[in-house]
């Protein structure tokens, strides 16, 4: 696992900026200045446009790897309500770890695992004691990562999550997935 260690506390929200001391990579939360980076970058305009402004009510942190001035990754820790019922009744309270992106030629350099644990002392800075996160059961690489991290299923059964997509070229996407929950103890 990456070495992170604390690298001053960012003042919007009080939580800890961590960066990846290996490797040049910088974890910190984003902001709306970073907005035309992220989307030159990763795409996703709306995405991002949308995390920001959760991020700005308090909604959730938007945390972005950095690599020499540029994002190569980001995830979201949601802190509102899931739009699941079921996670809503297992997991009330839970935040939930959303879109762990990665760009491609950096996977397997610690960048995704940095961006969890970033998001997990996140999470405890807001007072949480437990964290989740959704994986596709097709993605066992994915799945593999998280149990290494310390997550492990929930004991509900799947869960089908639905959102939408909305690229540059056409109308927006409705798109779902069926995956496992898996937890973690902070």
């Amino acid at each position: 696992m990456p070495t992170l260690v604390r690298n001053g506390v960012d003042g919007l929200h009080g939580i800890v900026r961590l960066r990846l001391v290996t490797a040049k990579v910088e974890v910190r939360p984003g902001s709306d200045a970073d907005l035309a980076v992220l989307v030159a970058v990763l795409g996703e305009r709306h995405w991002f446009t949308d995390r920001l402004a959760r991020q700005q009510r308090g909604g959730g942190v938007l945390l972005v790897a950095w690599l020499d001035d540029r994002p190569v990754g980001e995830v979201y820790l949601d802190c509102e309500p899931a739009k699941e019922p079921e996670v809503r009744r297992h997991l009330p309270g839970v935040p939930v770890l959303d879109h762990l992106e990665v760009l491609g030629p950096l996977w397997g350099r610690g960048i995704g695992s940095a961006l969890v644990c970033a998001a997990e002392d996140a999470a405890r800075q807001l007072g949480h004691e437990r964290i989740a996160l959704g994986v596709g059961l097709v993605n066992s690489g994915a799945r593999r990562l998280y149990e290494r991290l310390g997550y492990v299923d929930w004991g509900h059964g799947t869960v089908v999550g639905t959102w939408v997509e909305y690229p540059d070229d056409g109308p927006p996407v409705t798109l779902s997935e069926v995956g496992d929950m898996l937890v973690k103890r902070l």
